[in-house]
């Protein structure tokens, strides 16, 4: 099954109140002037001082690597 038919599909089990709703975001997302976005933006500033942060953490070892995270992540949800 290819995404849009599961989409479509989907949608059809939906109450037709909420088909109505998600034909309304649709609707907004494309006629609005820009493009919906969950993110806010940030100033130049912003972007360095947590990237400050982040280098701080990492010098003082409280970040892991990403892939003793990834094997951590598939222990704890029984993937290994």
């Amino acid at each position: 099954m290819s995404t849009i038919e599961a989409t479509v599909s989907m949608l059809e089990t939906m109450p037709e109140e909420a088909q109505r709703k998600v034909l309304s975001y649709t609707q907004e997302l494309f006629l609005s002037e820009r493009p919906a976005s969950p993110f806010t933006p940030k100033s130049k500033a912003q972007i360095l001082s947590e990237l400050d942060e982040s280098e701080r953490q990492r010098r003082d070892g409280k970040c892991q690597d990403a892939a003793s995270a990834v094997m951590e992540l598939r222990k704890q949800h029984g993937f290994l």
